[in-house]
């Protein structure tokens, strides 16, 4: 018994002259779950929506500010054109667009049914499945309004008045299959997870043994170092991709629409990213426990939760928003979800593309920075 108090005592004395299991066991799980809580949201609030008014009316008007005073939609662009509507969407510029067609207002008052079209961006199926229910209840709730307003005004024995029919199209997803949206998710995700731990652990496997040491006083450059180190999980992250391509389509029957070599060459520039992350965690850890545990609370939940891998980022509170900007999952979901389910080039993917090197260029500066001062 005084053996397993001593030993109980000793690890306590650990914990406290350790800030990293301090901060690893005590403070981690606290803002987690202050993040995770409110990141962690299935409701659909401010999507964005394109509209295309070919009425022009005061009806139409109203009907733009019903979906914007609902809280849930925001109008970001007016359209003038109907092939626009294809830019938007396949831009991700906006989640819906409302097409109102000409002599919308007179229809109604004329015994004659209203009609409208939603074009619907269904690569996410759960957010297009509950934004198609929002505009169906925002449009029913306007007919309501209008329909009782112009039977108020027209005699009692009128007849019957006109309706307002909503013709719902999703694009990409018609199905509104969530299968198809959460797979190229997953492939981000798993490439980020493997290739983290294993460039971390490798690394710190290196000092644990001693090996790296032996590599410091030998002729070899930091930087040679770095490449021989990571150089060998680029290729097997490609060989994983290759494979984790094969499975989706054989299993799961989710294939790619767009290029192919196109999303090799993006999916490198997020594989050199995440491997100085994984470089950058070997230089904070001194055993391959702590780096893999640095990796599992510190950077697997925010790249889970805050890239909109799991939550639209569109539904997390106004604060919180900001700090996915650090994130460059979210960049590669951006990118991968849309040559997947969209098949779009790179003339839609740049801004992304820009905002992951930004993210690389950043993270592997400060990870061979900190490398090359833990080697001197």
């Amino acid at each position: 018994m005084q053996a397993i108090a001593a030993l109980i005592r000793k690890q306590f004395l650990e914990i406290r002259s350790s800030a990293q299991l301090r901060g690893l066991t005590l403070f981690a799980p606290l803002l987690q779950l202050i993040l995770f809580g409110f990141a962690a949201n299935l409701d659909v609030n401010s999507v964005d929506m394109a509209v295309l008014d070919f009425d022009r009316s005061a009806h139409s008007r109203e009907l733009v500010s019903s979906f914007t005073n609902s809280g849930h939609f925001r109008v970001v662009r007016y359209l003038e054109r109907y092939n626009q509507a294809d830019e938007v969407l396949l831009d991700g510029d906006a989640k819906l667009v409302l097409v109102i067609p000409p002599k919308f207002g007179d229809d109604i008052p004329a015994h004659r049914t209203a009609l409208l079209q939603a074009l619907i961006d269904g690569a996410d199926g759960t957010t297009a499945s509950i934004a198609s229910g929002y505009a169906a209840t925002i449009v029913a709730a306007y007919a309501g309004d209008i329909l009782l307003d112009v039977q108020g005004r027209l005699p009692q024995r009128a007849g019957a008045i006109g309706s307002i029919d909503v013709r719902t199209r999703v694009w990409f997803n018609p199905d509104l299959k969530s299968l198809r949206f959460f797979i190229p998710g997953i492939v981000g995700l798993l490439l980020m997870m493997t290739t983290v731990i294993a460039s971390a652990t490798s690394i710190v496997k290196e000092r644990e043994m001693g090996t790296l040491e032996q590599l410091v006083v030998s002729p070899i450059k930091p930087y040679q170092i770095i490449i021989g180190k990571l150089a060998p999980f680029t290729l097997t992250a490609a060989i994983t991709t290759m494979n984790l391509l094969i499975l989706a389509a054989l299993v799961f029957g989710v294939t790619m629409r767009g290029n192919i070599l196109l999303f090799l060459l993006l999916t490198l520039v997020f594989l050199v990213t995440v491997l100085g992350l994984g470089l950058f965690i070997s230089t904070i850890s001194r055993t391959q426990q702590q780096a893999s545990f640095t990796t599992a609370f510190f950077v697997l939940p925010p790249f889970l939760f805050l890239s909109g891998f799991s939550f639209p980022i569109e539904s997390m509170p106004t604060w919180i928003q900001p700090l996915t900007y650090v994130v460059p999952l979210r960049y590669y979901l951006v990118i991968v979800r849309g040559i997947f389910l969209k098949g779009v080039g790179l003339e839609e993917l740049w801004p992304s593309l820009l905002a992951l090197l930004a993210c690389g260029v950043v993270i592997f500066a400060a990870s061979f920075l900190r490398f090359r001062k833990n080697l001197e």
